[in-house]
């Protein structure tokens, strides 16, 4: 085990039972008997304590995948407090590393009555994981005793080649892969809520919200359109001259689905906390959600439909919006249903608003 001699290893129980025994021979010198070995259940409990201590101390040979291992090893500090890098660490044992890290951190993401065996079957698990996958688990874990760089710092010991060796910093090639992974799977986790209405146009895709979140539908034709459809931060809507502006309740990723119809489609309050609409003018004869551009930080992550379907004129834009504000994911926690449809009303109306 680590750097002590072996010699230190069975010291270490002698110096904890040592003093019982010796207290206990003190005493039958003192009642004039000779000390006598211990029998029955005592003879039977020091013979399982012994053999307990020598199955301990083998066991500490056996290596990290072994099931026995103790929890803490005395090589730890070499990783967990003296920080040595993955290039320094010889390949026997970056298993033992892994432990060392992950056991120290503790926590729900990384039990500690967990065998090695099992930890190790967990680590390789969230190797096979996409970074952004990795940090959606470890959200939703709860976990909020080691950071995602603590992870990556551990894992790096089982998978070089994937977290990006010891300055953890992965490949161009591998960040693209991942962001479009990351994207696509966000895209999947966003569906029609409203499926049973089929619109003249509509699409459902994940808008990523950048710095004080919110986004638009705007004529994206228009030239004044150049910094996109100003909002006031004070309710869900914000009429411009372009479009309209819609707030999210954080920076967040939000599932978007547009419908455009020829005339004003029902009401439905039912499972939203806000809804409204206003009227809004197009000159090119486009209302459109942005797409986000490669490289980009913001936008919806796929293309969605044009809604302006009658042209360039005046439509009624109405927005339903629902959130989990627990929500621990970096997949979609908020919800948007937005319905266009021609109408030349410029009037606001909030059908339903969280206060």
């Amino acid at each position: 085990m680590g750097d002590l001699p072996f010699s230190v290893w069975v010291l270490v129980p002698l110096n904890v039972f040592g003093p019982t025994w010796w207290a206990r021979g003190a005493h039958e010198f003192a009642d004039g008997r000779r000390p006598q070995a211990m029998a029955g259940p005592s003879r039977m409990l020091a013979g399982v304590v012994t053999l307990a201590l020598l199955a301990g101390l083998l066991g500490g040979e056996e290596g990290p995948g072994s099931p026995h291992r103790p929890p803490y090893d005395v090589s730890c500090p070499a990783w967990t407090e003296r920080h040595r890098e993955f290039d320094d660490t010889r390949m026997a044992d970056r298993e033992r590393a892994f432990l060392c890290l992950v056991r120290d951190a503790g926590g729900p993401m990384f039990p500690d009555d967990e065998s090695d065996q099992a930890l190790l079957a967990y680590g390789r698990a969230l190797c096979a994981q996409p970074n952004w996958k990795r940090t959606d688990e470890w959200l939703r874990s709860q976990d909020r005793t080691i950071n995602m760089h603590g992870l990556d710092s551990a894992l790096v010991f089982l998978c070089p080649d994937v977290i990006g060796g010891s300055d953890l910093m992965p490949s161009d090639e591998q960040m693209v892969k991942e962001e479009a992974d990351y994207i696509a799977a966000s895209n999947a986790a966003c569906h029609d809520p409203w499926p049973k209405a089929r619109a003249r146009k509509q699409g459902t895709a994940a808008y990523f919200t950048s710095e004080g979140g919110g986004y638009h539908l705007a004529d994206d034709a228009d030239p004044d359109n150049q910094d996109g459809v100003e909002r006031d931060y004070d309710g869900l809507l914000t009429a411009g001259e372009t479009g309209v502006g819609i707030e999210t309740t954080r920076e967040t990723t939000v599932c978007v689905t547009v419908k455009a119809f020829g005339k004003a489609p029902p009401l439905r309050l039912k499972g939203w906390e806000e809804v409204a609409e206003v009227g809004v003018t197009s000159r090119s004869g486009r209302l459109t959600v942005p797409t986000m551009q490669p490289g980009g930080v913001e936008g919806a992550g796929r293309a969605l439909p044009n809604l302006a379907i009658k042209g360039p004129g005046h439509y009624r834009v109405r927005v339903y919006a629902r959130a989990d504000e627990d929500a621990v994911s970096m997949l979609p926690a908020e919800w948007h249903l937005i319905v266009v449809y021609p109408g030349r009303s410029k009037k606001e109306v909030v059908h339903r608003s969280r206060d």
